[in-house]
């Protein structure tokens, strides 16, 4: 197969950027450098490139099929046990890792593959962190990726329900904490059955959120906010037509709402802080 055949059968799928999408296989693929495959129309075995085409051509994600994606300023391996990182929630790492102090424990709820309490960790110092997750394939994701990033050591993961009282204890026993952190379920049922098709390779359970997505805020912010060290804060990341709501939880919880808007200007991240 040529990387121009490639494309070709990318585009036909409806994937928009088809031609980039091809270049990316055959350069991981065929250890060709990318910069080699523009102005070049170069061919791979078909049992070596064309599973991978198909795959793609179906809308599987190509972080699933490459087994890793970028995230902030490190690397993960995903598997479908996770939901892939993406650059929205760099928004939230972003402005932990520029509010914690040195030595800070902070804890992140629905850790997924560890994107966010890896990737704070791994950009702080002296920090630690718990990071909690239901779902047993997850966990075992997020573990080798602290293996990875040497940083198991700095890390505490523990399978639990986060919205169950069992979790609340055990977080209590924990606490306090400079922050708590997490992208949880937001997205209402309703929404998530329109997005594109690349979505539903993904574990449903990580997109949706009961209560037109505010059912984990609601149940966990007013646990949170005891927890929480003066002066730190527990940060979300947020639906983009969620941020009136938040502010109205906040208030009903007794805490501040700041909300951060992503480079689109839409609202992506909560800092609550108690008042």
């Amino acid at each position: 197969m040529t990387l121009r055949e490639a494309a070709a059968l990318l585009r036909a799928a409806g994937i928009p950027d088809a031609m980039m999408e091809a270049r990316l296989l055959f350069s991981r693929l065929g250890g060709l450098p990318e910069a080699s495959l523009y102005g070049s129309d170069p061919a791979l075995a078909d049992d070596l490139i064309s599973p991978y085409v198909r795959r793609r051509a179906a809308r599987e994600p190509m972080a699933y099929i490459l087994g890793e994606q970028g995230f902030y300023r490190e690397s993960y391996l995903v598997s479908p046990d996770v939901l892939i990182p993406r650059e929205d929630t760099e928004m939230l790492v972003d402005h932990a890792v520029r509010a914690l102090p040195a030595g800070a424990r902070f804890a992140d709820l629905c850790t997924g593959s560890g994107c966010i309490a890896l990737s704070v960790l791994n950009n702080t110092e002296n920090t630690t962190a718990l990071a909690a997750e239901l779902s047993e394939g997850a966990l075992a994701v997020a573990r080798k990726n602290a293996e990875r990033l040497s940083l198991s050591a700095r890390v505490e993961f523990l399978r639990s329900d986060v919205l169950s009282e069992r979790f609340h204890a055990l977080l209590a026993e924990r606490a306090p904490f400079d922050a708590v952190l997490s992208n949880p379920p937001y997205i209402p049922e309703e929404v998530y059955r329109t997005l594109a098709p690349e979505i539903f390779y993904e574990p449903e359970s990580a997109f949706v959120g009961a209560e037109g997505g505010m059912a984990f805020y609601r149940v966990l912010l007013p646990r949170l906010l005891p927890l929480i060290k003066e002066g730190g804060f527990v940060g979300f990341e947020i639906g983009f037509d969620q941020a009136d709501r938040m502010r109205a939880l906040a208030a009903r919880c007794g805490a501040s709402a700041e909300i951060l808007p992503d480079l689109s200007g839409n609202a992506r991240v909560a800092i609550l802080r108690r008042l």
